[in-house]
């Protein structure tokens, strides 16, 4: 009697694959970027514009972290960068991580209570049918790993996990094991990235 076996790969090592390749990815897209504004945005530019906001600049920036995952213009991955480039390696992705969890657990609240008509306001549609595709009958090791895909509609995911009324509990471990990684992985790269090419 023969046996039939199946030649699909461990999961464990796809998993670990995916979240290096995503680590790669992103660090380099990070220092990329510091690199290509250094020449424009100089250190003393920086420091004048961040003197401005005086004792208010950190909350700004986790305001527009949060603001960010809200609402669709203002652009996902400059405000990490941003924060990583004006207050360093330390204190910039700790102004990433709240910034995150606060716009992630509003934009799931506004889903979840609201439902898909609001967050479409909000995001778009064409964003919010995406993340629907991908997202569509997974549980939240899923979310975690699409989380840490590149340039993935990670906004939008955090709108219609709460439209398919995943739990509290599995959403915010999906955002702390897959997005605030990503996001941490910008922020110290780009301060990283500055630190070495910054004028």
């Amino acid at each position: 009697m023969e046996t039939t076996t199946s030649a699909t790969p461990p999961p464990r090592r796809v998993r670990r694959g995916v979240i290096l390749l995503g680590a790669v990815v992103l660090i380099g897209v990070a220092i990329a970027v510091a690199w290509w504004a250094a020449p424009v945005f100089t250190r003393a530019r920086l420091e004048s514009w961040v003197r401005a906001a005086g004792a208010g600049g950190p909350f700004v920036l986790l305001g527009l972290q949060a603001l960010q995952i809200l609402a669709a213009p203002i652009p996902g991955v400059f405000v990490p960068i941003l924060a990583g480039v004006l207050y360093g390696p330390i204190v910039g992705p700790l102004l990433t991580i709240g910034g995150t969890l606060i716009g992630s657990a509003a934009a799931y609240w506004i889903g979840r209570s609201a439902g898909r008509a609001v967050a479409e306001r909000f995001i778009g549609k064409p964003a919010l049918d995406r993340a629907h595709d991908l997202l569509a009958g997974k549980r939240w090791m899923a979310l975690a790993l699409l989380f840490l895909i590149p340039f993935s509609p990670a906004d939008s995911f955090c709108f219609i996990s709460g439209i398919a009324g995943m739990g509290w509990g599995p959403f915010t471990a999906a955002v702390l094991l897959g997005r605030l990684p990503k996001d941490i992985l910008i922020s110290a790269g780009a301060a990283l990235g500055w630190n070495q090419f910054g004028a």
